[in-house]
């Protein structure tokens, strides 16, 4: 009995608990005065976007939420290393019992900080060392210096001026120069790049938007013996000023392997703006996921893409779409499936690409809450198609090839987890190819973060 009556007590105690506290959220509350303190080098003007909206609490509770929405805006600057708040009555609480005054401590970061890691991605994996100079001119401005090597990247510097709109979260502007020599496989060449490139982000209703503009001059260079006569004559500099726009939907709970939500992905490029290079490029990319029973991920993803050459110009092998290999149609080699010569690949013109997949624990769930969570059993069907498309057909009639001669291939395997990235260990079955695909029949490994 004595038990029973200790814990009606508590049950009572909580109640009363949950009652106060909910009375104490509901209460009226007004901002007299809003402080920051510790910063020294950045403007006021850029800081008010993000705290005045801590002017509109009508209650308590909703006073706390816009001030962590306001920490949170703080720290999106990009120009603090902390910021702490503090939530208190007001000096003159006697005369405004329902007044506080909120302050935010925040520690700036250095003006100068640098950087060292990895970056694995598209089956390649690459060292990099950064340093930058923050908040230059005291309204979130950043200097970005870059220097990489990789696995296919022989080098590659880039140096990046990023403005930021204070208030507006995913909305800056960037203007860059790099250099580059990056290593093209199964295309028998070299390609080094420099120029210069203008970004602007912003975000709408619809996803993340990216306006930009890229002037490039291209070498494909360091052929090698084997090189095809397709290849050799692609040899040279080319000059590219292009325009493009990119919008990104992404609503997905997990970069590497959603659980849930959608992926979409849009992209129009079109280049001529000077230069020898005259294009108009499309690409679409759609994927998502659901959980139809506990622990068993369903997938679906579809691309397609299309280049049109403009002015009877023809199109340049850095400019052409490719397909295939373990992080796009499985079961095919990098750039596997389209026209080759000899054994390189040569791409082509227009594309599209299907995936299926299921994941799901491993059997019995060894190690069940440790390192086997990161692992998933993986089953796939893929299918897709890549064409040169026949500028002397009507326009209608160009993309019919795309329903003929379909790739297919199915497989089973295991996934590895790597934070955002992830690997893939399949092994696979081509179920249709053509004879100029090169089709890779057993195991196959993928790692990156962008899967079909």
């Amino acid at each position: 009995m004595a038990a029973e009556g200790s814990d009606g007590t508590e049950d009572g105690s909580n109640s009363q608990l949950n009652e106060t506290t909910k009375e104490f959220l509901t209460r009226p509350a007004t901002v007299e005065q809003i402080n920051i303190e510790g910063y020294w080098r950045t403007k006021r003007d850029i800081l008010i976007p993000g705290i005045k909206r801590l002017l509109e609490a009508t209650t308590f509770s909703e006073l706390v939420e816009l001030a962590f929405e306001a920490k949170e805006d703080l720290m999106s600057l990009g120009v603090f290393h902390d910021v702490d708040m503090l939530i208190d009555t007001s000096a003159d609480h006697s005369i405004n019992p329902n007044g506080y005054d909120v302050t935010f401590h925040v520690k700036e970061k250095r003006l100068l900080t640098s950087s060292t890691g990895t970056q694995i991605g598209n089956n390649e994996g690459n060292m990099m060392f950064g340093c930058s100079l923050n908040n230059v001119f005291g309204r979130a401005e950043q200097v970005k210096a870059d220097l990489s090597f990789g696995t296919r990247t022989r080098m590659s510097y880039q140096l990046a001026f990023i403005k930021p709109t204070p208030g507006t979260p995913g909305r800056n502007f960037t203007i860059a120069a790099q250099k580059s020599t990056t290593d093209v496989p199964f295309c028998s060449h070299w390609e080094a790049t420099q120029g210069l490139s203008m970004d602007y982000m912003f975000p709408s209703i619809v996803g993340q938007h990216c306006v930009s503009w890229e002037g490039t001059w291209r070498e494909v260079t360091g052929l090698a013996k084997n090189a095809s006569f397709a290849i050799r004559e692609q040899a040279g500099h080319s000059i590219k000023s292009a325009l493009k726009h990119t919008v990104i939907m992404d609503k997905r709970n997990n970069i590497a392997l959603p659980t849930n939500g959608y992926f979409i992905k849009l992209a129009q490029e079109f280049a001529g703006l000077g230069g020898d290079v005259m294009f108009l490029k499309h690409n679409f990319e759609y994927q998502q996921s659901v959980e139809p029973l506990k622990d068993v991920i369903l997938s679906w993803s579809f691309q397609g893409g299309s280049l049109h050459p403009l002015f009877n110009t023809p199109s340049k092998i850095s400019d052409r779409l490719f397909l295939g290999g373990p992080l796009s149609v499985r079961g095919f080699n990098s750039k596997g499936i389209g026209p080759r010569s000899e054994n390189d690949s040569l791409g082509a013109d227009a594309y599209w690409a299907a995936g299926l997949h299921v994941y799901t624990p491993l059997p019995f769930r060894p190690g069940r809450g440790g390192l086997s969570d990161r692992i998933k059993t993986h089953l796939f069907v893929n299918t897709g198609n890549l064409i040169t498309l026949d500028t002397n057909l009507p326009w209608r009639s160009r993309f019919n090839s795309l329903r003929e001669k379909i790739r297919w291939s199915c497989g089973a395997g295991l996934v590895f987890m790597l934070g955002i990235a992830r690997v893939e260990l399949n092994y696979c079955f081509p179920i249709a190819a053509q004879n100029t695909d090169s089709v890779n029949h057993g195991i196959q490994v993928g790692v990156g973060i962008n899967f079909l």
